[in-house]
């Protein structure tokens, strides 16, 4: 059985996870260790309003202006990479075009709804975890946000 169902092919196998072993410890990697957050949302889809795409989001701060998310179908070891999101603070999106501003969304429905969490570590304790969501949410609520999801 493959190790993710939706990704045809045998199990990996022992030969690539020495080789993905290895080289998670000896090359640098250094964009995933600017990784600073982790957040999961349900996407829905602007031309399919009643689908839903639950998606983590492995996000690192480009600027103290801009936010590059990674986007994958779960947050587990052999998740696939789903898209790319963009947040950037409100004055850089008011500088966008018109045409351009039509591409971003708001999080403020998703934050507020529920549909956006940071989920907590296992290990965290819940009153730390719960001023740190509060803290994400707080500001991740008013940035405007770009996706490209075309990896569906």
């Amino acid at each position: 059985m493959p190790d993710n169902p939706s990704v045809p092919g045998p199990e990996t196998n022992l030969k690539n996870i020495v080789l993905t072993t290895a080289a998670g410890l000896t090359q640098p990697l250094a964009p995933l260790r600017n990784i600073c957050a982790h957040l999961n949302a349900f996407h829905t889809f602007a031309d399919h309003p009643g689908q839903a795409v639950e998606t983590d989001h492995y996000c690192a701060h480009l600027s103290n202006s801009v936010r590059q998310c990674l986007l994958y179908d779960s947050a587990g070891p052999n998740a696939r990479l789903i898209g790319i999101e963009y947040m950037i603070t409100p004055d850089l999106y008011a500088g966008l075009e018109p045409d351009e501003r039509n591409l971003w969304h708001s999080h403020v429905f998703e934050v507020k709804s529920g549909m956006l969490v940071m989920p907590k570590p296992a290990t965290m304790p819940e009153m730390a975890w719960e001023v740190a969501e509060k803290k994400e949410m707080e500001e991740v609520i008013g940035l405007p946000a770009e996706t490209d999801d075309e990896f569906h």
